[in-house]
């Protein structure tokens, strides 16, 4: 499916305090549902996605059979048709699904269950689409329909790892290039990108082998190593420079990863140079 064939039609935004159905139910439309507080079990399609906590999202396609078991949650609850031409809206039972009833269009790559974690910085434009929704003012289908195409858009894009691991490893490297002499903290990091830092360390880990915080490492040597060799600066003052909190740290670090000293390394690509 071309992404820009969405069009999304709103049936209702809401906020839910508790869950009143418990039993496993199909939906005519698709469903988007993202965990405020609190602790929520769903089962999708016949696989359980785990107990989700707070910034957890699962996006659930229409004809989907699901089930949710919680207590002292807050879930934002969007459900709506990709399309606008959704024959019908709402949940009901298994037994009662008339599947003839559903779009045969091709929903890819939302006609798959879809369970994304570290999404905290998505809270607020969805509470928001729930007081749009609430209010009913004006145009207010039209702006759901925009605000929700563009969440569906994060979702493919979240979905598409490679993508994700690309841009996120380049904008870390600006990042840390910007604050290279600062200190650093998983924590600083997850809040500047919007997503958990074991969300990051994750996507890092199978992409490039390394976790955050080694990443973070990686950077500030490979910076240091293009001082040693283009600048006349003491070793002391590469390492402030790179963020390394005192010299001698800087030097085993340095040994520990290339086998040599930045004094060596630097002597020796003064000789290969040559």
């Amino acid at each position: 499916m071309e992404l820009i064939k969405l069009a999304p039609t709103v049936f209702s935004a809401k906020t839910y305090e508790k869950i009143n159905r418990k039993e496993e139910c199909i939906a005519y439309d698709s469903r988007l549902i993202y965990v405020i507080s609190g602790d929520v079990v769903i089962t999708a399609g016949g696989e359980s996605l785990g107990h989700l906590g707070a910034g957890t999202m699962v996006y659930i396609p229409a004809g989907t059979t699901y089930k949710m078991k919680a207590q002292y949650i807050s879930l934002v609850v969007l459900s709506f048709d990709l399309f606008g031409e959704a024959a019908r809206s709402g949940a009901v039972l298994s037994s009662e699904f008339d599947r003839s009833l559903l779009s045969d269009i091709d929903a890819s790559p939302f006609d798959k269950v879809r369970l994304l974690k570290g999404m905290e910085s998505e809270r607020d434009e969805l509470e928001r689409m729930c007081e749009v929704y609430t209010a009913g003012e004006g145009a207010y289908l039209a702006e759901l329909s925009a605000r929700v195409k563009l969440m569906l858009l994060r979702v493919a894009e979240a979905c598409d790892e490679n993508a994700l691991t690309s841009r996120m490893t380049v904008a870390l490297g600006e990042y840390i290039r910007e604050n290279i002499g600062d200190e650093i903290s998983n924590t600083e990091v997850a809040a500047t990108f919007g997503y958990h830092p074991f969300y990051i360390s994750n996507v890092l880990k199978n992409a490039k082998g390394q976790t955050l915080r080694q990443y973070i490492i990686s950077y500030r040597l490979k910076m240091a190593k293009s001082m040693l060799e283009c600048t006349a600066k003491s070793v002391a003052e590469i390492a402030e420079e790179c963020g390394f909190s005192d010299a001698s740290y800087f030097t085993k670090t340095f040994r520990q990863t290339f086998g040599e000293t930045p004094k060596d390394y630097r002597n020796r690509f003064k000789e290969d140079f040559i």
